[in-house]
């Protein structure tokens, strides 16, 4: 009895294991079959986008893939694919902290509408390798929402593929992932014409560089400014009137100016055209430019802040960059933080910028974006109030900066281009 017991018990677990290798083979097979066909859906470049966008690109069901593979056997490139999928879909809910900017389609219309634009951005001046590495850095790690650019950097090529690559530029994902991403782009000198026709076919070519032009949903920018004042006025109020126009038609949501002091700014208002939505200067407490800020508040003009890396040279305030550090200790943060916590406070877009050619160049572009920001606590009154003293009226020539211009344009120390009108 007992060894026929024996026997059958064998019998059955012989069964039951021959069944489960069946189950396994038939799972195995089901995989692979499902694997092959999600093969061409994956051939598209990784999402590194938030959680919703992730999921309506279809990405969900790439995800579960993970869970009963192991990336071993993936088709090459498809474990790159996957994990950053998985990261997209792990990603929370982001909304960046906004400013609003004044849209104004006609200039005489007693209505007026807003465009929403992150109070941080991403700036690729200086920047001139590791594009690619640079966007996703900002995009996905430091939960950046707003890429800084301009014809002059040279770089809008690479960075058009890196944001087609990644599906927001791209007229082969859903038009609603274009929302995902801020685009301003600045036009360069050699970009201003007296003929508004030649302005504007200066632009739509960078556009086409950034995103696919056929598709008018993904193809416009946020955000067009002239990037510097320094042409003459026929070129200056051209170009400005070609921005206009290109708004009219769609493919500029909004238009500023950079580096424009009070001289150029009332050219814009003598000639009735409407003020620009925004002025980007280099602006920090050391060169806070105060008739520029009282003219923005009197035409209802936002302010953005850029290029802070030569404030700590040796052309850079010495006295003051000390108490900017004391500041930096005492709360735990980095002197680029507290610069950027400063203009939140203001109520100032701002635009770091870093590259990715060391972990410290990497790690900066998060540690200056909005997440890694966020993180410090408010500047108290008291701070604010010593950071605001420091100004020295810092000029351009003096601290070497080149954004937007030449070697050939600075005339010496005493040089800026918001006096250049």
């Amino acid at each position: 009895i007992r060894s026929n017991a024996r026997c059958a018990n064998h019998q059955f677990m012989g069964t039951n294991t021959t069944l489960l290798m069946r189950k396994m083979l038939l799972f195995l097979l089901l995989t692979c079959t499902l694997l092959l066909t999600l093969t061409n859906a994956l051939t598209t470049p990784p999402l590194i986008l938030p959680r919703r966008e992730a999921i309506e690109a279809g990405a969900a069901l790439a995800l579960q893939l993970t869970t009963v593979t192991t990336t071993s056997f993936l088709p090459e490139g498809m474990s790159e694919q996957l994990t950053n999928i998985a990261n997209a879909l792990s990603r929370p809910n982001y909304n960046p902290e906004t400013i609003e900017l004044r849209v104004n389609v006609n200039a005489k219309s007693m209505s007026m509408s807003t465009l929403s634009m992150p109070t941080i951005g991403y700036s690729f001046y200086k920047t001139k390798d590791k594009i690619d590495e640079c966007v996703k850095l900002a995009l996905f790690s430091g939960n950046v929402e707003m890429l800084d650019v301009a014809s002059q950097y040279g770089t809008n090529a690479e960075i058009g593929d890196s944001l087609k690559s990644i599906g927001l530029t791209s007229a082969d994902f859903p038009k609603s992932l274009r929302k995902l991403v801020f685009l301003h782009h600045k036009i360069s000198n050699a970009d201003q014409d007296v003929d508004v026709e030649v302005v504007k076919k200066n632009v739509k070519r960078e556009i086409a560089k950034l995103a696919d032009y056929q598709d008018r949903d993904k193809a416009f920018l946020d955000l067009c400014s002239i990037h510097s004042p320094l042409t003459d006025k026929e070129r200056r109020l051209a170009s400005y009137r070609a921005l206009l126009e290109l708004q009219k038609e769609g493919l500029v949501k909004a238009v500023g100016v950079c580096n424009y002091g009070v001289g150029a700014l009332n050219e814009i208002i003598d000639a009735g055209l409407p003020a620009p939505a925004i002025n980007q200067l280099e602006l920090s407490p050391f060169n806070q430019h105060k008739d520029v800020i009282q003219w923005a508040n009197d035409h209802d003009m936002q302010i953005s802040c850029a290029s802070w890396s030569k404030l700590s040279s040796v052309n850079g305030p010495q006295d003051g960059w000390a108490i900017l550090a004391d500041i930096a200790k005492k709360k735990d943060a980095t002197k680029a933080q507290i610069l950027v916590r400063w203009a939140l406070q203001k109520g100032y877009n701002c635009v770091p910028r870093s590259s990715a050619n060391s972990k410290i160049e990497k790690f900066a572009i998060v540690e200056n974006s909005l997440k890694g920001v966020k993180r410090i606590e408010h500047l108290t009154d008291e701070e604010m109030s010593i950071l605001d003293g420091l100004d020295e009226q810092l000029k351009a020539g003096h601290l070497g900066r080149r954004d937007g211009w030449e070697d050939s344009d600075v005339t010496g120390d005493s040089w800026d281009p918001t006096e250049f009108v």
